[in-house]
């Protein structure tokens, strides 16, 4: 069951998304949710400063006044979003004191949790130009942890699909998501992929139990012989609320999720993932 809720903040649509299913989440299984606000800053390996109190900010000395004008207003205004959702929805929360953590800390804090909820185009630079999926695919290269990462608007799940092809990857992914999903009403679409007809059913049967298992009981399950990984811009994930999936290397990020569909998911960032590590 899910306890731990790690939630990163940064400055854009993407993060309330995130605050927004953050709530969602941690209402529906009674868990605690704890954030932390991130900043990347040119040539600055180390927080900006300390939170002192929900408002009052201790800024670290060598901290320049161009950048502290940048952040202290969007500190404020995160730290309030997130109280302001939490209170509202009942959900229990914690900041971490330190403010503006180099994302890179993410990776390491990110161990003592059961889930990492973030944006599928989450940026923690600072002074932000757009919005890029890099981050999210560094989390997924560096982390230990499953990651939730949602589109720049929220809507609540209800159809869930989980690709699934037999692989450990995938396998992984399943089990994952069953030991945090706390399944109440949900439909699930199971979408094997083989060429095999027996082995995608008997693969069915057996994720079937598995997901019954954990309170799963709206099935619809159905087998492709495509390539799962080229099912990304196909009418199968079209109804879904959510997609489960697993991530199939671990590769130098250069070439990590080529030609992959998670990659090309990330990239459409219309879709919340559930993406098993």
């Amino acid at each position: 069951m899910l306890k731990r809720i790690f939630l990163p903040l940064e400055n854009s649509p993407y993060t309330l998304a995130a605050i927004k299913y953050a709530c969602f989440i941690s209402k529906r299984l009674n868990a605690k949710v704890t954030a932390g606000v991130f900043f990347d800053v040119e040539k600055r390996n180390k927080s900006l400063g300390i939170l002192k109190t929900d408002t009052q900010i201790e800024w670290a000395k060598d901290v320049n006044k161009e950048v502290i004008t940048e952040a202290e207003d969007t500190v404020k205004f995160l730290i309030s979003t997130l109280k302001k959702n939490c209170v509202k929805n009942e959900v229990k929360f914690s900041i971490e004191k330190e403010i503006g953590q180099p994302s890179k800390n993410i990776y390491e804090l990110s161990k003592y949790y059961d889930l990492i909820i973030t944006g599928l185009k989450s940026d923690f630079r600072l002074m932000k130009k757009g919005f890029t999926s890099e981050y999210l695919k560094k989390m997924l290269s560096y982390s230990v942890t499953p990651v939730f990462a949602v589109p720049d608007h929220f809507w609540a799940v209800k159809n869930i699909i989980i690709a699934y092809d037999g692989s450990n990857s995938a396998a992984r992914a399943l089990q994952r998501f069953s030991h945090i999903a706390n399944f109440r009403g949900h439909k699930i679409r199971l979408l094997m992929s083989s060429n095999n007809n027996v082995l995608a059913e008997e693969n069915i049967r057996r994720a079937k139990e598995y997901l019954m298992a954990y309170g799963a009981k709206n099935f619809i399950s159905e087998w492709t012989k495509k390539d799962i990984l080229k099912l990304a811009n196909s009418p199968y994930f079209d109804s879904a609320d959510l997609i489960v999936l697993g991530i199939h290397s671990k590769k130098n990020i250069r070439d990590f999720f080529v030609g992959s569909v998670t990659e090309t998911l990330i990239e459409e960032a219309q879709k919340p993932l559930f993406i098993g590590i």
